[in-house]
C-alpha cells in the first residue's frame, strides 16, 4: 500500500453476556469442568474482576475508543471502575445486536471492533495484529487465525478443536484456532443473517465442523428463504440463499478436510456475508484472515482449569 492511513481510534464492544449452562466440550476435554455465568466478573485476576483486567489493558494500547461493555448491567456494575455499559442479557446474537446498534448510532460511520470478555490479550501480540489491521485498510472484515504450530502442548487449553488452512495454494497447511478479536465495516455486511448464525454457531461451539455444518444449515436455511422473500417482495434479487449455501457448504468441507486454502476461506466469508450491492460497488475491499502467532487472542477461558492456569480464581461458587 502506498502511504499509511490515519490510526483513528476504533470503538470496540466487549462482550460479557452470561452463559446460562456450561458448554458442551468435544471428547478431549470431558474432564474438564466447564464454565458459565458472566466471565468477566466470575474471574478474578490479581484480586481484581477479569473484565476490570482487560478493559485497562485494552486502554493502554491506545488502539481503542469508546470502549464498551454489552452485559447485564446488574452484574457489571460491581466493576472496580465505572464502564460504558450496553445492558443486555439475551442470546449471543441478540446481545451482538443490541450492542452494534448502540455504536452505530453513538459513532456513525465508524468500523467496530469486538473481543470477547474471557480473554486476556498480550500488548505486545495485540500491538502486532493491529500494525496488520491498519496495513491492510480498507476492509469489510478482519479477522486473524492464529497459529498453534511451533508452540509445544497448550496446556490446559489443549483440548480446543483446531482447524487446518493452507496459508497459498502449495504450501502445508497449518493448525490454527480462531481469534477472539474482530474488526467489522457494519455498513458492508448481512446484518440479519450475521445476528442468527451468531446464536447458532455459539451454540455448537466447541463441537466437530461436520456437526456443525449440519445442524447450523438445518436451522438456517429457512430464515434464508425467508429472507430471500423479503427481497423478492422490495424488487431485490433474491441472492442470499444462493451465495450462503453455494459458499458457505463448499467452504465447510474443505476447512473439515484441512485443505481449504486461506484466500478460499477469506472469499467464502465475503460471499456469505458482504451484501451483493456492497461488493460491485467496492470490488477491492476484502474480508481479511490474517494468519499470525497471538495465543493470547485464541486462550479464551472455557473451563476451571484454564481459569486456574492463568492464576485466576472464582468469584463465587
Amino acid at each position: 500500500m502506498s502511504g499509511s492511513p490515519s490510526r483513528q481510534a476504533i470503538p470496540l464492544i466487549i462482550l460479557g453476556g452470561s452463559d446460562k449452562t456450561p458448554a458442551s466440550l468435544p471428547p478431549q476435554g470431558r474432564d474438564k469442568h466447564p464454565l458459565s455465568g458472566c466471565k468477566g466478573i466470575d474471574i478474578m485476576l490479581a484480586g481484581r474482576y477479569l473484565i476490570d483486567n482487560l478493559v485497562e489493558r485494552l486502554e493502554s494500547c491506545g488502539a481503542f475508543g469508546p470502549i464498551y461493555v454489552a452485559g447485564p448491567a446488574p452484574v457489571y456494575s460491581r466493576a472496580e471502575n465505572p464502564l460504558r455499559l450496553i445492558d443486555t442479557d439475551r442470546s449471543f446474537g441478540e446481545n451482538i445486536q443490541i450492542a452494534l446498534e448502540t455504536v452505530i448510532n453513538e459513532c456513525p460511520g465508524q468500523h467496530v471492533a469486538f473481543i470477547t470478555c474471557d480473554v486476556l490479550p498480550d500488548l505486545g501480540e495485540l500491538s502486532e495484529l493491529l500494525d496488520d489491521y491498519w496495513s491492510a485498510v480498507p476492509l469489510d472484515l478482519w479477522f486473524p487465525l492464529i497459529l498453534t504450530e511451533g508452540t509445544g502442548n497448550l496446556g490446559a487449553s489443549d483440548w480446543k478443536p483446531r482447524y487446518r488452512v493452507v496459508p497459498e495454494p502449495g504450501k502445508t497447511a497449518c493448525s490454527i484456532l480462531p481469534g477472539h478479536l474482530a474488526i467489522v465495516d457494519p455498513t458492508s455486511l448481512r446484518l440479519a443473517f450475521l445476528y442468527r448464525l451468531f446464536d447458532l454457531a455459539y451454540s455448537t461451539r466447541n463441537r466437530p465442523i461436520r456437526y456443525r455444518r449440519s445442524y447450523i444449515l438445518r436451522h438456517v436455511l429457512w430464515s434464508l428463504v425467508r429472507q430471500d422473500f423479503l427481497h423478492i417482495t422490495s424488487g431485490r434479487l433474491p441472492t442470499l440463499t444462493w451465495d450462503v449455501v453455494r459458499s458457505g457448504v463448499r467452504a465447510a468441507d474443505r476447512l473439515r478436510r484441512g485443505v481449504i486454502t486461506r484466500e478460499e476461506l477469506e472469499d467464502a466469508l465475503r460471499q456469505m456475508f458482504v451484501r451483493r450491492r456492497h461488493r460491485k460497488r467496492h470490488p477491492q475491499r476484502r474480508t481479511y484472515l490474517p494468519l499470525k502467532n497471538a495465543l493470547s487472542i485464541a486462550r479464551d477461558i472455557d473451563t476451571v482449569e484454564e481459569a486456574q492456569a492463568l492464576g485466576a480464581t472464582l468469584s463465587k461458587a
